[in-house]
Parts: C-alpha cells; sequence; structure tokens
C-alpha cells in the first residue's frame, strides 16, 4: 500500500506520576493494530518510578512498531508537553493517550481511518469508565463536555458550531501544532481546550465518534476524573483546596494563551474571538486562584457581581467555615438519602 493508503501515525503516551497504572497503558499501546505506528512513551519528569517502568517495558518490546522512551528537562504540564511531543512525531495524525487509561486496541486504527475519511484536524471518542482497580464502571460513555461546554462564549454564534475535542480520547492531525505557539510559562494542564479553541479560530474540523475506543480510569489521584469519595477532614480539604488553585491558575493561563492565539493568528484566523468573554473569564478565574489572599470586601462584591454562589459562598469566611458547609451538606445527605 502506499503512504496516502497506510500513513506513520504516531501513538503517544503521557505520564505522570502513575507508576501504578504505567504498565497497563504502555501494554495498551503495544497492542494497537495499525501500522505503521510510531510509538512515543513520554515523561513529564515523574516523582516515582514511572519513567523507569516505561524504560523496563519497552525494553523488553519485541514487536514491530517503532517504540521512543523520553522525558521533559522539566516538568511542563500537558500542554506543553503535549506540543514537545507533537514537534517530535513523525506520524501525520498523533493520538494521544493518559498513563492512566488504556487504549482499546483498535483505537489507533480507527481514528485514522476517520481522519482519513473526514479531513478532520481533531478527533475524541466514546469510552468506558472504569475504577482504579479496572472495574467496569459504565460503557459507551459520550462526555458531558461535548455538549455542555463554555467555549461558545468564546465565539459569535452567526460564525457557526464550535465543537470540542474531549481529551482522555484525542486524536489531532500534526500540522495544527503548527499554529500553537507556546511559550515556557503555559503551564496548562489539558491540551484539549487550548487545541479546540485553535481549531475553531482556524475553522478546522472537529469529530466526535460514536465508538468507545478507550477505558478512562477515575482515581484518587486524578483531579478532572476523580469521584472517589473520601474521608471529610480540615487537611483533605485544605488539599484539595490546593489542587483546585494549581488548577484554576492553569485555567487563567489557557485565557492567556487565548488571547494570544487572536493577535499571532492574524490572516491565519477563519473566526473571530469575542476577546471580552475572555477577558472576563479570566478575571473570574485570576480572582478565584487568588482567593485565598484576597480581602474580604473583595470577595464579597465577587460574589455580588458574578453570582458563583455556589463556589464563592461556602468558600466567603475561609477554610473552617467551608469545612463545616461541606461536613454538614454530607450529614445531610447521609440522613436523607
Amino acid at each position: 500500500m502506499s503512504n496516502a493508503e497506510k500513513p506513520l501515525v504516531t501513538f503517544a503516551l503521557f505520564t505522570y506520576n502513575q507508576e501504578q497504572f504505567i504498565r497497563e497503558a504502555v501494554e495498551a499501546a503495544f497492542a494497537q493494530t495499525y501500522e505503521p505506528l510510531e510509538i512515543i512513551l513520554s515523561d513529564d519528569c515523574s516523582t516515582d518510578r514511572t519513567f523507569e517502568i516505561l524504560k523496563e517495558t519497552a525494553a523488553a518490546y519485541r514487536g514491530s512498531h517503532q517504540v521512543v522512551v523520553r522525558k521533559t528537562a522539566a516538568n511542563r504540564g500537558t500542554l506543553v508537553h503535549v506540543a514537545e511531543v507533537a514537534s517530535l512525531a513523525q506520524g501525520e495524525l498523533l493520538i494521544l493517550a493518559a498513563g492512566d487509561d488504556i487504549s482499546k486496541p483498535s483505537r489507533t486504527a480507527t481514528l485514522t481511518e476517520c481522519w482519513k475519511a473526514t479531513g478532520a484536524w481533531g478527533l475524541c471518542s466514546r469510552f468506558d469508565r472504569i475504577d482504579e482497580k479496572g472495574v467496569l464502571l459504565e460503557s459507551s460513555v459520550a462526555s458531558a463536555v461535548l455538549k455542555a461546554h463554555g467555549f461558545k462564549k468564546f465565539f459569535y454564534e452567526e460564525e457557526g458550531q464550535v465543537n470540542i475535542v474531549h481529551g482522555c480520547t484525542s486524536a489531532y492531525d500534526v500540522r495544527a501544532f503548527k499554529f500553537l505557539k507556546l511559550k515556557p510559562e503555559d503551564f496548562i494542564l489539558a491540551e484539549d481546550g487550548a487545541m479546540s479553541v485553535l481549531l475553531n479560530l482556524l475553522a478546522k474540523r472537529i469529530v466526535n465518534l460514536d465508538e468507545s475506543l478507550a477505558f478512562y480510569r477515575e482515581s484518587v489521584g486524578s483531579l478532572t476524573n476523580n469521584r472517589t469519595k473520601r474521608r471529610l477532614t480540615l487537611s483533605g480539604i485544605a488539599a484539595d483546596e490546593r489542587r483546585i488553585e494549581w488548577f484554576t491558575r492553569a485555567q487563567a493561563n489557557r485565557c492567556k494563551l487565548f488571547l494570544r492565539m487572536n493577535d499571532y493568528l492574524g490572516e491565519d484566523k477563519a473566526r473571530r474571538l469575542r476577546l471580552e468573554a475572555v477577558k472576563a473569564e479570566l478575571k473570574r478565574l485570576q480572582i478565584r486562584a487568588d482567593w485565598r489572599t484576597t480581602p474580604f470586601v473583595d470577595r464579597l462584591r465577587f460574589v455580588a457581581r458574578e453570582r458563583q454562589i455556589a463556589w464563592a459562598l461556602p468558600r466567603l469566611f475561609g477554610l473552617k467555615f467551608f469545612f463545616l458547609i461541606k461536613w454538614l451538606m454530607r450529614s445531610l445527605l447521609g440522613w436523607f438519602g
């Protein structure tokens, strides 16, 4: 077959402190049925044994796929990490996988056929939910964010529908990354939002497949996919709030990137960005990220102005009050539930 019929594809596994799950994820990468396939196992400077396990499994591999093992020079965050790997990828299509998820053997072949048939620059699929032990929780899930996402407000409705990619099953035409100009300070914890906005600005097609192609794991360590109910403690709440603050700062960085995209894309843009909507979102995120050090009067103004009652009001009087509210809510749910 010609290269056009069977193009080289890159399957990239992105890892960070996932030693508990990484062998399954790597084995799933090696089990991909599509050829020719380049596999890049890339670690974002894990502090556990994740990178060592990547090297061990790659050294033991005897299959036909090309395998590259690497790690970043410093912890980059997901978006910069993905862009770094995209610059190294030899394939025309880049398929992304997380170190705690499991791709089905047909995932690469199915995504590649769809990419060839549609010309899409962004793709994602349904998935099956599993728990930490790999027990199936739900089959063929279509992510709710694909319809109920917040990026619509950043574009003008009259210029067309706004589709997005969901990161746990994402794949991209590598040409898209030529339009992504990042800075070292762009610490962003997911690639899908930035890539979705970029592809919409470029008016490139995004396809959501109805087939389930991966197992998406829920675990305590996952910030974006954690439904585990833990014992409620003040120290636990404090740790969660620090993680939320960290995540919120990354979301603010993403808004800053959107504003830069609007400037540097210039004539490459096929759609307009609603700059005031992006700036308003950036301001909200910055206030939430700095909430612990924000004066009480400014917190009150934020509640009154933004009407984000569910998030802001329980946090208005500090951590201990927030803990009490959560304890009362959990107790009421237990009594009535």
